[in-house]
């Protein structure tokens, strides 16, 4: 599995790709959603982040699931950074 991201206008898309298919997470309203990834990486007990309606994301055991009202996403550990690096920028 892959997963890219990329972020316009504070509307966060994130991409998964697997073997044989492709899902995407449309989070609206973050603009701080790559720092708060970034922050939950360095410090997993860091409060989980709440900007409900929303979004949501909290640490799992294997990574962040980012819940909005659309679906969920678990992001896993090893792709904390490069996606919350690039939701940064």
């Amino acid at each position: 599995m892959t997963f890219s991201a990329s972020l316009n206008g504070g509307i966060a898309t994130i991409v998964v790709n697997g073997i044989n298919s492709t899902a995407n997470l449309r989070i609206e309203g973050a603009a701080n959603l790559g720092d708060q990834l970034l922050a939950l990486l360095t410090d997993p007990s860091t409060a989980p982040v709440d900007n409900a309606p929303s979004y949501q994301a909290y640490p799992t055991d294997s990574g962040i699931r980012i819940t909005t009202t659309y679906g969920h996403i678990d992001l896993p550990w090893r792709w904390v950074h490069s996606i919350g690096t690039t939701l940064a920028a």
